[in-house]
């Protein structure tokens, strides 16, 4: 699958910013394990090594693109809307299990 990301910043775990109104860098993340290839404006980190998560808020499922970059520091991509809907989908129907 295609996914679509933005550069969204560089927080250090803990921090208090929300994606979608999900505190993210203060939930666990699960790594999304079926094959997916980001891509998007070039910017401060090759896209080739960042790896897709995801954190299952109440009603919503998050997905993120992260790289550490030190030790607990992360830049975080924002997937798009429509992306994060399809990859939701394989969630809900059990594929990334």
């Amino acid at each position: 699958m295609f996914v679509k990301v933005n550069y969204f910043g560089s927080y250090p775990v803990g921090a208090d910013i929300a994606l979608n109104d999900v505190k993210i860098m203060q939930s666990e993340w699960n790594e999304y394990r079926k094959f997916a290839f980001l891509y998007g404006k070039k910017s401060v980190v090759s896209l080739l090594a960042v790896q897709l998560y995801y954190v299952v808020a109440q009603t919503k499922i998050v997905f993120f693109g992260a790289y550490e970059y030190r030790l607990g520091h992360y830049h975080i991509f924002s997937v798009s809307e429509r992306a994060n809907e399809k990859l939701s989908k394989s969630i809900d129907n059990g594929f990334d299990a």
